[in-house]
């Protein structure tokens, strides 16, 4: 219980700090479609709506076998994308690839939030909503079965 309230307040305070700095753009093109890869931006439209949810992936897109694994059986999917709409996720991908470079901007915003967040594996995923936080990962099932794992910990 501790480690959920500290994630919010970590993410809460970052994400304000992250706002206020604006010193640098991330420009690098996302991997996945609909998600943003631009801690800031993310920050300051939850903050906009409401601190509506915020969902973290922390990934290797281009390596970790269960990252491509729940990208492809769970993101990807028509199930994954309309329960992001009806619920006005925010989808923050945080990659770490192998295969391909980054700016040194996108790689220091991951690694600190990587860092603030004690990300100790991939994929490690984080939903924020409602001054809570849980921490997933894979899940067995497809879309329906991870949403269903999801809103069984947290409120939307």
């Amino acid at each position: 219980m501790k480690l959920k309230k500290l994630l919010v307040i970590v993410f809460l305070s970052v994400g304000f700090s992250l706002s206020a700095q604006s010193s640098y753009v991330i420009t690098d093109p996302v991997q996945s479609d609909g998600w943003n890869n631009n801690a800031e931006e993310i920050f300051n439209i939850s903050k906009a709506n409401n601190n509506s949810p915020i969902l973290l992936n922390f990934t290797g897109s281009d390596w970790c076998k269960w990252c491509i694994k729940i990208k492809d059986e769970i993101f990807d999917t028509p199930e994954f994308r309309t329960w992001v709409k009806e619920n006005n996720v925010g989808l923050l991908e945080l990659d770490f690839p192998r295969s391909f470079q980054q700016s040194n901007e996108l790689k220091s915003q991951n690694a600190s939030l990587a860092q603030e967040v004690g990300v100790r594996g991939y994929p490690t995923i984080i939903i924020i909503a409602n001054g809570k936080a849980v921490k997933t990962g894979y899940v067995a099932g497809g879309p329906k079965a991870w949403i269903k794992s999801v809103e069984s910990r947290i409120e939307l």
